[in-house]
C-alpha cells in the first residue's frame, strides 16, 4: 500500500472523527423529541460526542507512538473497508432493495469484512508470531473501518434524510409504530434510530468487534506460523 496513504490515514481518521462529532452535535440541535433538549435521545448525542471527544485528543496527543508503522498500514486498510460499509448503507438507503434482498446484501459485505479483518491479524500474527499483534491489527482495521461507516451514517442523518423517509421499510415501520412511539415526527424517529447505528458502527462493529476479531485472527495466525515450525524440512 501506498507510504503516503498509510501516513495521512493516520490524519484521516482523526479527521473523520472529528467530523462525526460536529454532525452529532448537529443531529442533537436539528431533530428535537419532545423531551428536547434533554431524555435519552439527548444524553445519547452526547455521551458519543464525550467519548468521540475523548478518543480523538488522545489519538491527536500520541498521533506519533500509538498508531505505528505497522497500524499505519491497518488504519489504511480499515479505512478502505470503510468504503464498503458505505457502499452498504448508500444500497440500504438509495437503492433500497426490498426484502430478503437487503438482508442478503448486508450479511455479503458483513461476512467479506469480517474475513478480511480476520485475515488481517492473521497476517500480523504470523509474520511476528505474536498474538497481541494480531489483536491491534483487528482493532486498528475495524475501527478505522466503523469510523468510515459511522460518518456514511451521519451524513445521510444531517444532509440526506429525505432518502431515509422514502425507503418503503422505513415508511412501513413507522406506519406499525406511529400510534405507540412518543416521537414527534417520522424524521426525528429514524434520525435517532440512525444515529444508533452509527454509533454501534464506531464502537460496538468498529473497536469492540476489532479487538474479538483480531484475537481470532491472531490465534489463527499463531496455529498457522505453530504448525509451519512442526514441518519436516
Amino acid at each position: 500500500m501506498n507510504t503516503q496513504f498509510e501516513v495521512n490515514s493516520n490524519f484521516i481518521l482523526r479527521a473523520i472523527l472529528t467530523i462525526s462529532i460536529f454532525l452529532s452535535i448537529t443531529v442533537f440541535f436539528v431533530y428535537r423529541p419532545f423531551s428536547w433538549p434533554f431524555g435519552s435521545e439527548a444524553i445519547g448525542c452526547w455521551f458519543s460526542v464525550i467519548l468521540i471527544s475523548i478518543g480523538v485528543t488522545y489519538l491527536w496527543k500520541r498521533r506519533d507512538t500509538i498508531i505505528n508503522k505497522s497500524q499505519r498500514r491497518n488504519v489504511s486498510f480499515g479505512l478502505c473497508l470503510g468504503l464498503l460499509w458505505t457502499i452498504e448503507i448508500s444500497i440500504n438507503n438509495f437503492l433500497r432493495p426490498g426484502l430478503p434482498s437487503r438482508d442478503i446484501i448486508d450479511n455479503l459485505f458483513w461476512a467479506v469484512i469480517v474475513l478480511l479483518i480476520i485475515i488481517a491479524a492473521a497476517r500480523d500474527t504470523y509474520q511476528s508470531d505474536k498474538i497481541i499483534n494480531g489483536v491491534k491489527s483487528g482493532f486498528w482495521t475495524s475501527l478505522a473501518s466503523g469510523a468510515v461507516a459511522s460518518l456514511t451514517a451521519l451524513l445521510i442523518i444531517v444532509f440526506g434524510m429525505k432518502y431515509v423517509l422514502l425507503d418503503p421499510l422505513n415508511q412501513k415501520e413507522w406506519s406499525d409504530i406511529e400510534a405507540t412511539v412518543n416521537s414527534p415526527g417520522m424524521a426525528v424517529y429514524f434520525a435517532y434510530e440512525t444515529f444508533a447505528g452509527a454509533i454501534m458502527h464506531l464502537f460496538i462493529l468498529g473497536a469492540v468487534l476489532g479487538l474479538v476479531l483480531g484475537f481470532l485472527g491472531g490465534l489463527s495466525g499463531k496455529l498457522l506460523r505453530t504448525f509451519k515450525k512442526q514441518l519436516p524440512i
